[in-house]
């Protein structure tokens, strides 16, 4: 994923006020793997990725 992309899925899970600790748990990963991913420092394992990308994409902040 490009930094554009990367960037976008960050503003996306901020806006609809979803936790880093949130997709963690819910996609079984560690908080830091998605901070330093969103920060650019390191890149998911691509099944981690799509987790993380589908969560923020159908996530419901109206439940």
């Amino acid at each position: 994923m490009n930094i554009k992309q990367r960037h976008l899925y960050m503003l996306m899970r901020k806006e609809k006020k979803i936790k880093i600790k949130e997709i963690a748990s819910a996609i079984g990963i560690t908080s830091a793997a998605i901070s330093q991913y969103e920060n650019g420092k390191m890149d998911l394992k691509k099944e981690n990725l799509e987790a993380y990308r589908r969560y923020i994409e159908t996530h419901d902040n109206r439940k």
